[in-house]
């Protein structure tokens, strides 16, 4: 090999050698950890979240029927038999309220979510894990779309409740009241809700006993009366 190619080669690979730890992000003579440029993301995209992949609702109703849900689950507008003495949330009304995972860690992980009144005196939820050791995958993607796809049968455009307000935000329009049964509507539970406009929040504060009234159309409250404790 001609000696000013030979030379040539040396001196490339040394130019290399000394610019790869830079060119890798690690600090020279240290343990070679590699950095990660600047604006690169690892792992995962900002603001990532799990999004449960939409299944179908009919199979889904048939999962529901497989594991007896309406032992303990209302479905008004359905024809399964009526849930027992200790009955958990009627689920035509959910649809609408919650988003397809809350559905999905509600089936797999019941006390996450559970209401005050569906959990036993230990602060567990009442409903049974048994069907976690036997639900498939498949079954488990489209029972919580059965769910979310039911709507309430028909009902008045406007409902009245009585409940305590538990949280407000006004810059928001929005309220969070524990309240009782609507009839023909709505389980007792505590649920946040936007107002017409914020002149409905006016003179209220936590804690205060109030009659509301809600579109059940676009579930806002409409208008909204303090009780005497």
């Amino acid at each position: 090999m001609d000696l000013r190619l030979a030379v040539g080669f040396i001196f490339v690979w040394i130019n290399l050698s000394s610019t790869a730890p830079s060119a890798l992000g690690a600090d020279a003579g240290t343990s070679g950890k590699v950095r990660s440029a600047p604006g690169i993301e690892q792992h995962h995209p900002k603001d990532w979240r799990f999004s449960m992949p939409k299944g179908e609702p009919i199979k889904g109703r048939a999962v529901f029927e497989k594991f007896e849900c309406y032992d303990c689950h209302e479905v008004r507008g359905e024809s399964f038999p009526y849930p027992s003495s200790e009955a958990g949330p009627e689920l035509s009304q959910m649809g609408s309220l919650h988003p397809l995972e809350f559905f999905t860690e509600s089936i797999i992980n019941p006390s996450a979510v559970a209401g005050k009144k569906d959990r036993t005196p230990n602060g567990k939820s009442r409903m049974s894990e048994d069907h976690i050791e036997k639900m498939s995958l498949r079954e488990l993607i489209d029972l919580p779309s059965y769910i979310a796809s039911r709507k309430p049968p028909m009902t008045a455009n406007f409902v009245k409740g009585i409940g305590k307000i538990v949280a407000l935000v006004p810059e928001a329009q929005e309220i969070v009241i524990d309240h009782g049964t609507i009839k023909d509507f709505m389980d007792a539970m505590t649920m946040g809700y936007k107002v017409s406009s914020a002149a409905v929040l006016k003179g209220l504060r936590s804690g205060d006993r109030v009659e509301f009234t809600l579109d059940t159309a676009q579930r806002v409250i409409t208008k909204i009366d303090k009780l005497q404790k």
